[in-house]
């Protein structure tokens, strides 16, 4: 296990002359100041300078032209201790272990550059972080968030959400799983990639099995070859009686259509006789209208008006009738075109090579010709013999391999050991547990159904839950444990005390850990202190613990300033190792 420690960070504005320098204990530093001082931007100076861009946003105030970023640390592990040195400014960062040469890197603030793939490939080697993940159809190195996002808790999601402090892991398949599975020390990385390289070639294999046999199906000559083929062996019958059945059926269909077109045109033209009836009916209404001939009134008398009124009866009945015959013969018509289209298609496609037959001059001769087809056809059966018996055999692996179910069995070990040591944290913090039991087991839990202090608690409870977790395994590198902001604002005296308690009992058995805490209610007008550091520190931790004050503790915004005493050797030095590659 590699353990990186952190010695010193300096963050400094040459052309303001403006920075911010600390030195760090190798226990538990304390990082107090003002609401907005400038607490997490120290915090977020450290990932930073580190290479990992997922705080580059946050640092936009600071960041500006000319301003760098050192940090000093010490990485240790089974075969040596070196320093190491990263400057960052802007997209430019040097890394310098020990006496060797330091290496470079521009253009680093894309996580898809060139530049920063290969700074990630050198670190992680460094520490020897080898999480790999599933992203799209592809295996590929976790990003450097993922590195630190066990050892850190941000402010603004980090006491919300569980996993989230820290990189955006939405597109990698199961992430959740691998995450936990590495950190815990699950071995399921070898089998794992064994079966996602098994499913990758069976997929190519299936792949290709598609290509061949739609390369066989489409291909004209290999079915005039096999016509031939069967032509020489006495085999074409079949392949003929199918041709002229769709021939027969299409004829049918053809000679139907053109009975529904010529019946279709008779009642069109029946339906515009009828209309003209209609209209003339009309206009010769007895005792109203006039004798078109001789200008006189029609006779009016009541037999006069009844024949009148049945024979417009009897024209729009007709006209109605003659109007659904002609909907009826325009459906039967639709249905006979698509079956005429189908029957088209299909002899055009089946058997298109009929007409092949008909143009060549089919003898022996052209028979030994079209065997060069067969010979072709013969090696694609083999090669598809070959491509379905490896397939099998792939299936075969991939059930030896298993479904996972030795390692459902390791994660609820390690899901029993975290639940132990989730509710002993959980009674430290006088939190109250979850009585739902997806909320105690490990690979389950994505967030906690409680709000303001009582979430905040569980959640610092689970965080050093799992930091303890991730410290037992021996294969695993370790950061400073940095928590941002370990109150909230609305928190009440005693459970501030408690936590307090927390921390001075986790910090004697923990590595390095950085907090940051407010000294300061948010309001405006709040001038006295909730708390004393000083006694905090006498209290809690032991003589060891660092205090880092940012600013004077009560003005806001005060991260870089004029005031501290920085030595011009080190600004020298990180400015020649800018300067000087």
């Amino acid at each position: 296990m590699s353990n990186l420690i952190l010695k010193k960070l300096l963050v400094y504005s040459p052309s303001d002359e403006k920075g911010f320098y600390t030195d760090f204990s190798d226990s538990v530093n304390i990082v107090h100041g003002r609401n907005t001082s400038g607490k997490s931007t120290l915090i977020q100076s450290i990932i930073y300078a580190m290479g990992i861009n997922d705080s580059k946003d946050n640092l936009s105030e600071i960041n500006n032209d000319g301003v760098f970023f050192r940090l000093d640390c010490t990485l240790k592990n089974h075969k040596e201790h070196s320093n190491l040195v990263f400057v960052r400014s802007d997209d430019t960062l040097v890394l310098k272990k020990g006496s060797e040469p330091p290496i470079r890197f521009d253009g680093i603030n894309s996580n898809n550059s060139f530049e920063y793939g290969r700074y990630k490939e050198i670190f992680s080697k460094l520490i020897g972080f080898d999480l790999v993940l599933q992203k799209q159809l592809e295996l590929i190195g976790a990003p450097l968030e993922a590195a630190l996002l066990p050892y850190y808790v941000s402010q603004s999601v980090g006491w919300v959400y569980i996993r989230e402090s820290i990189g955006d892991y939405r597109f990698y398949k199961d992430f959740k799983f691998d995450y936990l599975d590495y950190y815990c020390g699950i071995e399921n990385g070898h089998e794992r990639i064994n079966k996602y390289n098994l499913e990758k070639e069976k997929k190519e294999l299936k792949f290709e099995l598609k290509q061949l046999d739609s390369y066989e199906d489409n291909n004209e000559e290999f079915k005039l070859s096999r016509l031939l083929d069967d032509r020489f062996k006495g085999e074409t019958e079949n392949y003929l009686e199918g041709y002229q059945d769709l021939n027969k059926d299409l004829s049918e269909k053809e000679h139907e259509h053109t009975k529904l077109c010529n019946k279709l045109s008779m009642l069109r033209g029946r339906q515009k006789v009828l209309t003209q009836i209609v209209t003339n009916i009309k206009n010769q209404k007895p005792k109203i209208d006039q004798c078109p001939t001789c200008n006189q009134n029609l006779p009016g008398d009541l037999k006069e008006l009844y024949l009148y009124i049945q024979d417009m009866n009897d024209a729009l009945k007709e006209k109605d009738n003659v109007k659904e015959q002609i909907k009826t013969i325009a459906a039967k018509l639709n249905s006979v075109e698509n079956i005429i289209s189908t029957l088209r298609i299909k002899i055009e496609k089946d058997y298109s090579i009929l007409r092949s037959l008909k143009t060549n001059d089919i003898s022996f001769d052209s028979w030994l010709d079209h065997n060069a087809n067969l010979r072709m056809l013969k090696n694609i059966t083999i090669k598809k013999k070959s491509c379905i018996e490896r397939i099998d055999g792939i299936d075969d692996d991939m059930r030896k391999i298993g479904n996972g179910a030795d390692i459902y069995a390791l994660r609820h070990e390690k899901e029993k050991e975290f639940l132990s040591i989730f509710k002993n944290k959980i009674i430290s913090l006088g939190a109250q547990f979850p009585k739902e039991a997806k909320y105690h087991n490990l690979y389950s839990l994505n967030s906690f159904p409680y709000q303001g202090v009582e979430l905040h608690k569980l959640l610092m409870a689970y965080n050093f839950s799992f930091y303890e977790m991730v410290m037992k395994n021996p294969n695993i590198h370790s950061f400073p444990f940095l928590l941002d902001a370990i109150f909230k604002e609305d928190i009440d005296t005693e459970s501030r005390r408690n936590i307090f308690d927390f921390l001075s009992k986790e910090t004697k058995s923990s590595g390095q850990i950085i907090f940051s805490v407010a000294e300061y209610k948010g309001d405006e007008t709040s001038s006295a202190p909730l708390f004393n550091i000083e006694a905090i520190k006498r209290e809690y931790f032991s003589t060891g613990t660092k205090l880092i004050c940012i600013g004077d503790s009560k003005t806001k915004r005060s991260f870089l300033s004029k005031k501290p005493l920085i030595d011009g050797e080190l600004i020298n030095d990180t400015i020649n190792l800018l300067e000087a590659i």
